[in-house]
């Protein structure tokens, strides 16, 4: 998991912020790539979606379960310094029929909005992401503020220590 510097949500709605550092060298170097030149824009790094797929397998390092995860709606700024994308996750049902019997779904989705930055010039990918089940997040209300609260996201250039 990349550090956490943030973490914040509706816990009664499973809707949660996050923030994160991923030191991009150990990024790279901990899925067997090797660390190349100066890697300050996602070009430089490699693949948009490559790099996606590494934040969230690294994000999701801790849990148990192996996720089907579908990450699409991958872009980078025209600078190189931004990636953002989206990710679809099937979560598991114990009991789908009784799921379908209480709220009308077999099935249940979380979709998670997320920008990666490496405007903060330290060799770290600082990223924030929201999340909500994807009946909240489709809901006309919560998917466009989560959505504006990620657009929103800066990080903020660090200055050397002297």
């Amino acid at each position: 998991r990349g550090a956490s510097i943030f973490t914040a949500g509706d816990m009664a709605k499973a809707e949660v912020i996050a923030v994160e550092r991923f030191p991009t060298r150990v990024l790279l170097e901990e899925n067997g790539i090797r660390a190349t030149g100066s890697l300050t824009t996602f070009p430089e790094i490699g693949d948009a979606k490559a790099i996606a797929a590494l934040l969230v397998l690294r994000r999701e390092a801790d849990t148990q379960k192996a996720y089907s995860n579908i990450i699409d709606d991958v872009k980078v700024s025209p600078d190189g310094k931004e990636l953002t994308f989206r990710l679809r996750t099937e979560i598991d049902v114990q009991k789908p029929e009784l799921l379908k019997e209480q709220t009308g779904y077999s099935q249940l989705f979380r979709i998670t909005i997320a920008k990666a930055s490496l405007t903060s010039g330290d060799g770290n990918i600082m990223a924030v992401f929201a999340s909500a089940l994807e009946r909240d997040f489709t809901n006309g209300v919560d998917g466009p503020a989560l959505e504006e609260t990620i657009s929103s996201f800066v990080a903020i250039p660090q200055q050397a220590k002297n």
